[in-house]
C-alpha cells in the first residue's frame, strides 16, 4: 500500500484501545484519475450524473458504456507465535527496506482467505491453511482507493523464510518491533491493537475508516463487554 497522509499514531497504553479510536488529519482535495477516452470504442469519457449529482465514475458519450475506477482490495494476515507477530522487510518499492505486516493485493479468482494465505507464503514462507484464518480487521482508505481485509492466525513455531519480495522476515514482540522502520506508520494503531489483543487473549473484529481528514478504528463484534466507538 502507498499512503500519502500525515503519520498517525504514537505510543498508546493498552487501555487506550478499550474504546474506538478516531483521529482528525490534515484535509486535502480528492482528485479523480485522469480518464479521457473509452477503452471500448475510443469515445470521450464524462463524469456520470445520477439524480442531478456528479458521481465518481464515468460513461462514454459514444457507446454509453460505464467505466468505474473500482477500489483495489488489499489482504493482510496478523500471524502470531506466542506474543509475537510476523513482520516482513520489504524488498520492493515503495518503502523498500522497511518492515510491514505481510499482505498485498487480492488477485483474480482468489477468495479473501486464499489471497491472504498466498501473501504470507510468498513473503515469509509460511503455508497457512485458509480455514485457519479468522476475520480480524476490515477497512477503507479512500484517498488511495483501497479496501483492506485483515485476518489473524497462530503458528506453533517461528520458522519462516523470506521470499523474493522480502529482504527478511521475523517475529517481533511489541517491545522488539522496529517502530521507527515501519513501512506504513499510518496504520500503526491497527498493529498495536493486534498486540493488545494478543496480550489480553480477547479478539474483536475491527472496522477502520481512513480518509484524507480522518482515521477511525472501532470494534464491530465483541468477545467481552460492549465497547463504545473511538475517534481521532
Amino acid at each position: 500500500m502507498e499512503f500519502s497522509c500525515a503519520e498517525v499514531g504514537g505510543q498508546h497504553s493498552a487501555n487506550a484501545f478499550a474504546k474506538a479510536k478516531c483521529y482528525l488529519l490534515g484535509t486535502r482535495s480528492t482528485r479523480l484519475p485522469d480518464f479521457n477516452y473509452c477503452p471500448e470504442c475510443g469515445g470521450p469519457l464524462l463524469r456520470h450524473v445520477v439524480g442531478g449529482q456528479l458521481r465518481n465514475h464515468f460513461f462514454c458519450q459514444r457507446c454509453q458504456a460505464p467505466h468505474c475506477d473500482y477500489p483495489r482490495v488489499v489482504v493482510t494476515t496478523f500471524v502470531a507465535c506466542g506474543d509475537r507477530l510476523l513482520w516482513v522487510q520489504r524488498n520492493r518499492q515503495p518503502q523498500r527496506g522497511k518492515w510491514a505486516i505481510p499482505g498485498g493485493f487480492l488477485e483474480q479468482g482468489e477468495t479473501l482467505a486464499e489471497g491472504a494465505a498466498r501473501e504470507v507464503d510468498e513473503e515469509a514462507g509460511i503455508a497457512l491453511p485458509t480455514d485457519s484464518l479468522q476475520l480480524y480487521m476490515t477497512g477503507s482508505i479512500t484517498f488511495i482507493n483501497q479496501l483492506y481485509v485483515g485476518f489473524r492466525a497462530r503458528v506453533s513455531t517461528d520458522a519462516c523464510l523470506p521470499g523474493v519480495e522480502s529482504m527478511a522476515c521475523r517475529f517481533f514482540t511489541r517491545r522488539e518491533c522496529l517502530w521507527d522502520q515501519v513501512a506504513y506508520p499510518q496504520v500503526n494503531d491497527s498493529i498495536r491493537q493486534a498486540y493488545d489483543d494478543l496480550d489480553s487473549g480477547s479478539f474483536d473484529v475491527w472496522q477502520a475508516e481512513m480518509t484524507e481528514s480522518r482515521y477511525e478504528l472501532r470494534p464491530v463484534s465483541h468477545t467481552g463487554p460492549d465497547k463504545p466507538g473511538v475517534s481521532r
